[in-house]
């Protein structure tokens, strides 16, 4: 009889360790759940230097500049645009390219290859964070581009004007 109550023991056991497991597995998912629900819901700004005269403010016309199809140079300050992104796929890229560009990631990549290959073009400048970029684009006159609108702090604002946000 200690054996049959030891098996049961056992079972209950193992039994209770696997509903932990479950329960672990699916709390796990439902916060996997809330970070994309929260990323979906962020709110981008597309950013150029304080300096920068343009006054795009149409998803068409950032387009049309970050992806230099009209011209390779900004209007009346004839300097070279400078597409800016960050170097690792995240929230603030994903909504970017599927809202104002109309591209998923991978496309803007060929894109840029295939520009490259054909004309000599740079590709985009890549960067690890919001600070970089808006640093970088702070400081050159011919950058544009996106990052997380929360990243906008006050000193960020000083060296950067907003073209457009979306979210």
């Amino acid at each position: 009889m200690n054996t049959m109550k030891e098996n049961i023991s056992n079972i209950l056991l193992m039994i209770a360790l696997l509903i932990g497991i479950l329960i672990y597995f699916l709390a796990s998912g439902f916060t996997t759940s809330n970070k994309a629900i929260k990323a979906a819901n962020i709110e981008i700004a597309v950013i150029v230097n304080k300096e920068n005269p343009v006054t795009a403010s149409s998803a068409s016309e950032i387009k049309a500049y970050y992806l230099r199809e009209k011209t390779r140079r900004w209007p009346v300050i004839n300097k070279n645009i400078r597409p800016v992104a960050n170097k690792n796929n995240n929230a603030e890229q994903t909504t970017f390219y599927q809202k104002v560009l109309n591209m998923r990631a991978d496309d803007v990549e060929k894109y840029f290859i295939s520009r490259q290959y054909q004309s000599a073009e740079k590709p985009q400048d890549k960067f690890s964070s919001d600070k970089e970029i808006i640093d970088f684009v702070g400081n050159e006159i011919g950058a544009i581009g996106f990052v997380n609108a929360a990243s906008l702090n006050a000193e960020a604002r000083s060296k950067v004007k907003v073209l457009l946000t979306v979210n």
